[in-house]
């Protein structure tokens, strides 16, 4: 019984309604279609940086690589350096012990 009234009632709610402006339509859809290829190339330009994004992240990965294997080779360097220096200053003092000796 319910649904034979609700029935009527949508059909008297749909008479009371004003008519579609297909103008009014046609003027949404397009409006439609300029938000989406503005959002479509909104995309594009977002995907375009994250790109670019990524790829100076992955070079400056590649410089700090590199970075920190030329500081490992330049220390490994310079502790040898300073190794024979430090042969060197002790072969140095022992001869001057001998000199000593002779003075």
């Amino acid at each position: 019984m319910s649904t034979t009234s609700h029935t009527s009632d949508d059909s008297s709610s749909i008479k009371k309604t004003l008519p579609i402006n297909p103008n009014l339509l046609n003027e949404l859809e397009e409006q439609a279609r300029g938000i989406a290829d503005d959002l479509e190339a909104m995309f594009q330009n977002l995907k375009s940086q994250m790109f670019q994004a990524s790829v100076v992240t992955s070079a400056s990965f590649d410089v700090y690589k590199q970075t920190v294997e030329n500081y490992g080779t330049e220390i490994t360097e310079a502790s040898n350096k300073t190794r024979e220096l430090i042969e060197l200053c002790d072969q140095l003092d022992k001869e001057f012990v001998d000199i000593q000796t002779l003075g």
